[in-house]
């Protein structure tokens, strides 16, 4: 693929969280691809990718998924991001609605023109916990 092609791919990929919908998003992976992040452990496969974004999707329906221009190296591309989203859902074993997330993290992508063929995300989860209220920590 193109530098070209990738933003473009990129483009509709940012599209597609807008969208909201799971399935729109993991017809971005190729059939086959695999999805790692400290929150899924490492997944593989269409189905399994969009039931990933299924879940993220229920626990915040208005998830915000943005990231700065991206740094694109052959077939790879570095991202760096920034998670926003009110919870609505269960978000691992806690459900306060009406909480306000937000977070940094990074990804790695391996892209090929049948889409996403390896994603890699990374951000602080344990933060993320205690951002949704999951997890509670002690004021020093």
């Amino acid at each position: 693929m193109t530098r070209a092609e990738i933003e473009a791919f990129l483009e509709r990929h940012r599209r597609s969280f807008a969208s909201g919908v799971a399935a729109t998003l993991a017809a971005d992976h190729t059939a086959d691809g695999t999805f790692e992040s400290p929150a899924a452990g490492v997944v593989r496969g269409r189905d399994a990718i969009e039931e990933v974004y299924r879940y993220w999707l229920a626990a915040f329906p208005d998830l915000s998924f943005n990231w700065r221009a991206p740094l694109i190296e052959d077939h790879r591309v570095a991202l760096f991001w920034h998670f926003r989203g009110t919870l609505a859902g269960e978000f691992f074993g806690a459900l306060e609605r009406g909480k306000k997330v937000e977070f940094l993290g990074a990804a790695e992508y391996l892209v090929s023109p049948a889409g996403i063929v390896s994603a890699k995300h990374v951000f602080d989860f344990t933060g993320s916990l205690v951002s949704a209220g999951v997890l509670r920590v002690k004021p020093v």
